[in-house]
């Protein structure tokens, strides 16, 4: 079995890390005229598809390192792979539709307002599962009485 702070870990410095470089690289594109009088729209874009997974991980990250979790507590290896993979792969689809827009005949806003279409669902999937790690509490064992 997995521990839960060390999947909660894992899954944490996905998210992240690809946050991180996707901000940056939104920032330079925004720094060097990219979006023009649309960044605004790019950016309004961009923070509904990171932000809430960043602070409900974020949150979580926060409250486990004042102690309100349990060490020992475990997952099951399968629950963490299915959402890992899911997050990696809703981050990889958004980093597609900014680093893609140059080689599409749309332009840049109209493919990320485009790509709600399948980011919005996708977004729901990784949402749940992330729930699972970072919201919920490990059940605890009946006592017996005695």
């Amino acid at each position: 079995m997995l521990t839960k702070t060390r999947a909660q870990k894992r899954l944490a410095t996905l998210w992240f890390v690809a946050a991180g470089l996707l901000f940056l690289l939104l920032l330079l594109q925004t720094f060097f005229g990219r979006y023009g009088d649309q960044t605004r729209e790019a950016w309004s874009w961009f923070l509904p598809t990171i932000m809430p997974s960043l602070s409900l991980i974020a949150g979580v990250v926060v409250s486990d390192a004042m102690g309100r979790s349990d060490p020992k507590a475990t997952v099951d290896p399968f629950a963490f792979r299915v959402a890992f993979l899911l997050s990696a792969a809703y981050l990889v689809i958004v980093s597609l539709t900014v680093l893609l827009s140059p080689f599409s005949p749309l332009s840049q806003l109209e493919l990320m307002e485009l790509s709600n279409l399948w980011l919005g669902p996708l977004q729901g999937l990784v949402g749940g599962v992330l729930g699972f790690f970072f919201v919920s509490r490990p059940k605890t064992p009946p006592t017996s009485p005695g």
